[in-house]
């Protein structure tokens, strides 16, 4: 099984963490950690800075990046122990760069986060619609927790495989 895994953003490391730890994965499984860059856009303010400001700017957004897949791929490694497991950090639009990886590395699961967000932000579109809309396989969709409610005064553990 290979398993492409789009870590968005710190907000959900806790949670992919968890849940690709805990998940059974086939021994045989092969893991791709992917953390897209949203690429400095013409017209935003960040344009109009100095370009050695713009450059340690889109150094330290790798760093960060780097540690995400890192702390995810830990997780992995901590239960899964396999040597099958890449990660990458890029540029580019999420959406594209997702569905491209998937593609190419001819994925059979694609596993992500999404934000809890309102029906108006769906018909506007976001990564995960997308993703989901258009991927050449299975997406598993990691909800984000909701800062109103926590889990365990619902009485849920969170990702609890059965």
């Amino acid at each position: 099984m290979k398993v492409l895994v789009a870590v968005e953003d710190e907000q959900f490391l806790g949670e992919l963490s968890s849940f690709m730890a805990a998940y059974p994965w086939p021994a045989s499984s092969e893991f791709h950690i992917l953390h897209i860059i949203l690429p400095v856009k013409i017209g935003s303010f960040m344009s109009v800075l100095p370009s050695p400001l713009l450059e340690n700017i889109s150094k330290e957004r790798t760093k960060a990046g780097e540690l995400l897949v890192e702390q995810v791929k830990n997780a992995i490694d901590s239960v899964q122990n396999s040597s099958k497991i890449t990660v990458e950090v890029c540029e580019g639009l999420p959406k594209e760069e997702i569905l491209d990886r998937a593609t190419k590395l001819k994925s059979s699961l694609i596993v992500m986060g999404s934000h809890r967000r309102s029906v108006s932000d769906l018909m506007v579109g976001n990564v995960t619609q997308a993703v989901v809309s258009n991927a050449p396989c299975c997406v598993l969709v990691i909800p984000l927790p909701s800062k109103k409610s926590n889990d365990k005064e619902r009485g849920k553990e969170p990702h609890k495989i059965l």
